[in-house]
């Protein structure tokens, strides 16, 4: 298998987004799309810094925090000290759960990223490499979560799973959805962050 560089996948992930951009896909991630749309599609609101509801779920509640609404991420992401991010629910089907929980990976790799915490950092490693041991990306829902974490690895293994992600994401139609045309204008502006350009 061909291993491309950070900024190959950048450059790709870019060109297959760019065209199918469309801000109103951005509702159908339902409780996620507010903060989603702030961090990724740019849109304003207020400042909210009143604490989110109990009922939140991890991966919302990540999203939220790259909002800079009050959430302890520690608590999210030191529920277990190895393994995933969120904890499998008896009442989510295996897909349902892959895509939150790489959209919870996918959210924290930017927290860890943005605030250089080093405890998150090592979180994104330990959760990248337990999905490549107990997941297949085909698992998710067709969305891209995530595929910068694995494509920024040069590990082949990893480089599969980002390709897998990607392919996913287009296999129906193609190209991605405009919901996954978003995840994967994110995803190349994290490679962007990552490789420095």
């Amino acid at each position: 298998m061909h291993v491309w560089t950070p900024s190959q996948w950048r450059d790709h992930l870019r060109q297959v987004a760019v065209p199918r951009l469309d801000a109103t896909a951005l509702p159908i991630l339902g409780a996620m799309a507010t903060p989603f749309a702030r961090v990724v599609a740019g849109e304003s609101g207020p400042a909210l810094d009143t604490p989110l509801p109990d009922d939140v779920t991890g991966e919302v509640a990540l999203w939220w925090a790259r909002t800079d609404r009050p959430v302890d991420v520690d608590a999210l992401v030191t529920r277990a000290a190895d393994g995933p991010i969120l904890p499998r629910d008896a009442f989510r089907a295996i897909e349902v759960w892959t895509d939150a929980e790489l959209s919870a990976l996918h959210a924290l790799w930017w927290l860890a990223e943005t605030t250089g915490h080093p405890t998150w950092r090592r979180r994104v490693e330990d959760v990248r490499q337990w999905h490549q041991q107990h997941t297949q990306p085909d698992n998710a829902t067709n969305r891209p979560w995530a595929v910068h974490v694995f494509a920024l690895d040069p590990d082949p293994e990893s480089q599969h799973y980002a390709a897998t992600l990607l392919h996913n994401c287009m296999a129906l139609n193609g190209v991605p959805d405009p919901l996954s045309a978003w995840i994967l204008l994110d995803a190349a502006r994290a490679m962007e962050r990552a490789i420095g350009d």
